[in-house]
């Protein structure tokens, strides 16, 4: 999946509502869905915040090998890459913690310069299935994580 949108605060919740819709159809479990939509949210909120006005952002999801890898991507000329904060943001700020909540939640996380002064932040987190969901199927981890049948059950 791949969306182009605005730097426009009302385009984050129609970018985690349309990839939710996607893991939902897969069969991805609530909770997995939840930290997915958390992270994204974040990172859709620093790219807006950090990126020059009138640029547009990128949000690029896929899902392989048991995993959702996600991508927001500032594709515009902004100011400059987000640079993390060294050390924990303190418990009274009112910003800094986005990066923090995101690691906390996903698995992989990473900011790289993109090459056009702005930021990609990349995080990854593992999927997590409802039994039977056709994406599971798809992605080829039904065998592997799969309960037992009622043969090996028995022991």
């Amino acid at each position: 999946m791949v969306l182009f949108l605005p730097r426009d605060a009302a385009s984050v919740p129609v970018s985690r509502q349309v990839l939710d819709g996607c893991l939902e159809t897969l069969g991805v479990t609530l909770d997995t869905r939840t930290d997915i939509a958390l992270a994204l949210s974040e990172a859709c909120a620093n790219v807006i915040r950090h990126a020059g006005s009138g640029d547009e952002y990128e949000v690029l999801a896929s899902t392989r090998d048991g995993r959702c890898v996600i991508e927001v991507v500032n594709t515009g000329n902004g100011t400059g890459a987000m640079i993390p904060a060294s050390g924990l943001a303190p418990p009274t700020a009112e910003h800094g913690r986005g990066l923090q909540i995101m690691d906390a939640v996903v698995d992989n996380l990473r900011l790289t310069g993109n090459g056009r002064e702005g930021t990609t932040v990349h995080f990854e987190k593992d999927l997590h299935w409802i039994p039977g969901a056709a994406g599971e199927h798809l992605s080829g981890d039904d065998e592997s994580s799969a309960s037992p049948g009622p043969a090996e059950q028995a022991g």
